[in-house]
């Protein structure tokens, strides 16, 4: 059976399909190239693609095994404090340090963004349809079946570097859903997914924890999103240095010898 023989791309293929099924109709209508009536919210469901789809393989290929094992991961909490602390604070700290450098971080001690946030109706797509919804639909499928299957088998940097364009592409139509994204745009996004790749990998071969990375992933986008709304300078300089931590990662991995097949 194909899947069996090859789980990795079955997964890959089968997140597509979960996700662009809604996605790409989403964003032909967006361009006007398509008229359907689906609700915003179908956009956050459509991120539950990895982890239906990693269910589905591992239900194929391990059985009730395999996906117990990825549902406990997703739900054991019971990892060093120190680690949940760098999961916790990093986000924070890029944020905070994106607003100083741009001189907007009054903004956000004040009050003044987190209200314009609520008066704009957007905490909700904030929190919960780009953070936490993300986070759990996504990091299952990317860090609990896909990075695990590419560390047995490369370094750290490699497992990333491969791990990076798919799951760059995977985000495609919801990018294209945005008019105000443009070629540059996808470009820094792009880097940006490398840097997150990295700093989440390193997560995982600290932590084997699905929980941490979903918990990570969906601050980062939160706190991302809260730099955005403070300025266009703030969300670059946010970018800028999430991919100053992916490089310092890097150069960990190949100086410190740790660079090898899990």
């Amino acid at each position: 059976m194909f899947l069996k023989r090859h789980p990795l791309l079955s997964y890959f293929l089968l997140a597509y399909l979960l996700t662009w099924i809604v996605e790409v109709p989403m964003m032909l209508d967006a361009r006007g190239l398509l008229s359907v009536s689906i609700p915003h919210w179908a956009e956050a469901m459509a991120a539950f693609g990895p982890f239906a789809a990693a269910l589905i393989v591992l239900g194929v290929w391990q059985g009730q095994t395999g996906m117990r094992k990825l549902i406990f991961s997703l739900c054991d909490w019971r990892v060093s404090g120190a680690w949940w602390a760098v999961t916790v604070i990093f986000p924070i700290v890029i944020m905070l340090a994106a607003l100083i450098i741009t001189g907007t971080a009054e903004r956000f001690f004040s009050g003044e963004l987190i209200r314009g946030l609520w008066a704009e109706g957007r905490w909700f797509d904030v929190l919960v349809l780009g953070g936490v919804l993300r986070g759990l639909g996504e990091e299952p499928g990317w860090r609990g079946l896909a990075l695990p299957l590419l560390r047995g088998r490369h370094s750290a940097l490699i497992a990333s570097l491969l791990l990076w364009p798919v799951w760059t592409f995977w985000h495609l139509p919801s990018f294209l859903m945005r008019p105000e994204f443009a070629l540059g745009a996808w470009f820094g996004f792009s880097l940006g997914i490398l840097a997150a790749t990295v700093f989440l990998t390193l997560l995982y071969d600290q932590t084997r924890s699905v929980l941490l990375a979903a918990v990570w992933h969906a601050l980062i986008n939160i706190t991302r999103s809260i730099a955005g709304s403070a300025s266009q300078d703030a969300f670059f300089v946010f970018a800028q240095l999430m991919m100053l931590a992916g490089t310092v990662i890097i150069i960990y991995w190949i100086f410190s010898g740790r660079n090898v097949k899990a």
